[in-house]
């Protein structure tokens, strides 16, 4: 009686044939990864500034980043979007307004950069470069707040060879 069954052979065949598609798949869905992130990153970018505008309409012009005439502290700036403020920028964390608070929430929470995962925002003062300051470790956005700009904390080019501190 004879046992039917493949030979050394032919596994050795179709590991090879598993393994070459497997070089051509993989580089594929890393790709796909990569874009996928960098549409997120675009996404998210153009509600932050879009609530960025909003929240300048409603504060005199003002962009997120002062209480009165002072600079904000990176929590009170954080507490700006996620929670309510009154005409001159002090907020609070509510997000049902009440007088005096009676403008904001502008986002349900500060996103996370697509790239490093963090939520946390950086001042960058005026004078400097988004460029030169990005690290892609310290936080997950960078902010100017003289001018309401805002940018991806992350280092590298994107797939179009754009900067994403240029984003």
């Amino acid at each position: 009686m004879r046992c039917k069954a493949f030979t050394l052979v032919e596994l050795m065949i179709v590991v090879a044939i598993l393994g070459i598609l497997a070089a051509i798949v993989i580089p594929q869905l890393q790709g796909n990864t990569i874009k996928a992130r960098e549409s997120a990153a675009k996404d998210t970018l153009r509600t932050w500034r879009s609530q960025i505008e909003f929240y300048k309409m409603q504060h005199n012009g003002k962009a997120p980043g002062y209480k009165g005439p002072l600079a904000a502290t990176a929590a009170e700036l954080k507490c700006q979007f996620i929670g309510t403020s009154d005409i001159n920028g002090n907020a609070v964390t509510a997000v049902n307004p009440a007088a005096p608070y009676l403008y904001g929430p502008y986002l349900k929470a500060i996103p996370k950069n697509p790239f490093n995962n963090r939520d946390e925002i950086v001042y960058v003062p005026a004078a400097t470069q988004f460029s030169a300051a990005a690290n892609g470790t310290s936080s997950g956005w960078l902010y100017k707040k003289e001018t309401g700009e805002i940018r991806l904390n992350w280092t590298s080019t994107d797939s179009q060879g754009v900067n994403y501190t240029d984003y």
